[in-house]
């Protein structure tokens, strides 16, 4: 009996370290309230597109950078509308052909601007991609057009969300077969190791599909960038891209994942790879050298 009840203590202190210290979300919401300016300024997806650019990444075309929605100069067919500073695909818009992907109706320009201005007002903290640090400071809350990226086909390309620590790629998160059904988003997911190797544990909840796939064209030179990358900035970052044929298209920089989603599983050998490969916080000397003067200064 005292020997069950030893065994009992000795596992909830266990769960209690693992959650509190190791478990990779738990990691990703302590670090979020340390102030570091180069994961704050690159939550903007105006700023992270620049940086990305400078190391060799290719970038969707920004064709407009607004402060307000009813700024947007709606001149093109086929573009995304988003805001600069908020995630989880809050308020934004996929065109093409004048057609918003999400609806498959016509856009509204008009509808458009008032739903912007409306998210703006009753944003919640949940999507602020900067999370916890400076007091909630936003670089910059604005709104980017931007070239919607396609892949050979014409359709939305699959995008790879390269988990990096310490400068290397431990798992790439491929999403594919994602389709918009009546505002709805779905998609499939499979994670690889960085030889291309399929996980079967489930790293996510929901959708996720052990399958193998080919290796993308340009795997081996997304590699290589994203590695390059994460030894700059000296962080674990996931670092989300698009293949589309031989380029590596940056999507976004991202610090504070969506961790819920995970498995427990994923986020224990994520939370590992943290551990292991610390923050340091180098700041890269380019990097202010490419914020807008407009900007908010922390």
């Amino acid at each position: 009996m005292r020997t069950n009840l030893l065994l009992s203590i000795l596992f909830l202190v266990i769960i209690v370290f693992y959650m509190k210290y190791i478990e990779y979300y738990s990691q990703i919401v302590s670090n979020s309230y340390i102030p570091d300016y180069t994961r704050w300024i690159l939550s903007d997806k105006y700023v992270a597109k620049e940086y990305a650019k400078h190391y060799g990444f290719k970038v969707a075309k920004t064709y407009q950078l607004v402060k307000y929605p009813h700024q947007l100069i709606f001149d093109r067919d086929t573009c995304v509308i988003k805001a600069v500073d908020l995630c989880d695909s809050y308020g934004v818009y996929l065109i093409k052909n004048n057609i918003d992907l999400k609806t498959n109706l016509p856009i509204q320009t008009t509808e458009i601007i008032n739903n912007l201005q409306h998210i703006r007002s009753h944003i919640s903290n949940e999507y602020y991609m900067h999370d916890s640090m400076y007091n909630g400071l936003i670089p910059y809350s604005g709104y980017i057009v931007e070239e919607l990226l396609l892949d050979e086909k014409g359709n939305l390309p699959s995008d790879y969300k390269c988990y990096v620590f310490g400068g290397k790629l431990v798992y790439t998160a491929m999403t594919y077969n994602r389709k918009i059904v009546n505002n709805v988003q779905t998609f499939n997911s499979v994670w690889f190791d960085r030889a291309w190797n399929p996980i079967k544990w489930p790293m996510i909840k929901k959708n996720y599909k052990y399958k193998k796939l080919p290796k993308p064209k340009a795997y081996d030179k997304m590699v290589r960038l994203v590695e390059n990358m994460g030894s700059i900035l000296k962080r674990h970052c996931r670092i989300d891209v698009y293949l589309i044929g031989d380029n590596v298209y940056l999507g976004e920089f991202t610090f504070f994942c969506g961790a819920r989603l995970h498995t427990m599983y994923s986020n224990l050998m994520l939370g590992i790879q943290w551990k292991l490969n610390p923050d340091k916080y180098y700041q890269d000397p380019y990097l202010k050298k490419i914020v807008p003067s407009y900007y908010n200064k922390p």
